[in-house]
């Protein structure tokens, strides 16, 4: 099944593993949720989170705890990607979906159905998203950005910062990071400006880390691209 047909279903099932891309997947688990007429900006029963590894205290302290409250609507909405999670912290999940059957729906958002346990994934309809969803093309704002003054740049650092602020959305600014570490590698770029873009792709991912901090250094530091 692909997650595009969920939106022609009437009623979801309590837990969906959606393969293909970790990177993209919450962004098109958020468009599915606004074509079945759900709210999901400033609505607190919609809720998501990125894990570059998800651990058991994560689960814990953050999930369970969301998905142990009553919707303030009909029903809560939990979106959760991960790159990794041990055992422990995958039995945890297990617990929250078998305790919150009927008022909350988790979205769990992984790049291979190999990277959960198969006790959880039996508990899932396993839904994948299409090829074309996560390619990812060259950005000519990503060129623009490398062109552009010190001051410019930071302009569209507050931009992108304001619009994940408003959003939850990190896709799109992923998206913008890959695009120049493309365009610095084809421009045979020092080792020390790959590894900056190369860290700010894997601080974009990780929970708690600041947006604004990662794109500011990536305005100070990248060189400027010849026009």
């Amino acid at each position: 099944m692909l997650l595009k047909e969920l939106s022609e279903i009437q009623d979801l099932h309590h837990a969906y593993l959606v393969t293909g891309s970790v990177e993209h997947a919450p962004t098109e688990v958020i468009s599915l949720l606004k074509k079945r007429g759900v709210q999901t900006v400033g609505n607190p029963d919609v809720v998501s989170y990125s894990y570059s590894e998800l651990l058991v205290d994560d689960v814990r302290d953050t999930l369970l705890t969301f998905a142990s409250l009553k919707p303030l609507g009909e029903r809560k909405y939990l979106i959760i990607s991960y790159s990794r999670a041990n055992d422990a912290s995958q039995n945890a999940l297990l617990k929250a979906v078998e305790e919150s059957l009927g008022q909350t729906t988790f979205f769990f958002c992984v790049d291979s159905a190999g990277h959960m346990l198969p006790t959880l994934r039996s508990r899932c309809v396993t839904v994948e998203l299409p090829h074309s969803t996560f390619h990812i093309p060259h950005s000519d704002e990503a060129e623009e950005f490398l062109k552009a003054t010190y001051e410019k740049r930071l302009a569209v650092v507050e931009k992108m910062t304001t619009y994940i602020s408003k959003t939850q959305d990190r896709a799109p600014v992923r998206g913008f990071i890959r695009s120049l570490l493309e365009l610095v590698h084809t421009g045979s770029a020092s080792s020390s400006v790959l590894r900056d873009i190369l860290n700010a792709d894997r601080y974009m991912r990780m929970q708690g880390s600041s947006p604004k901090s990662v794109l500011s250094h990536l305005a100070v530091t990248l060189p400027a691209l010849k026009r």
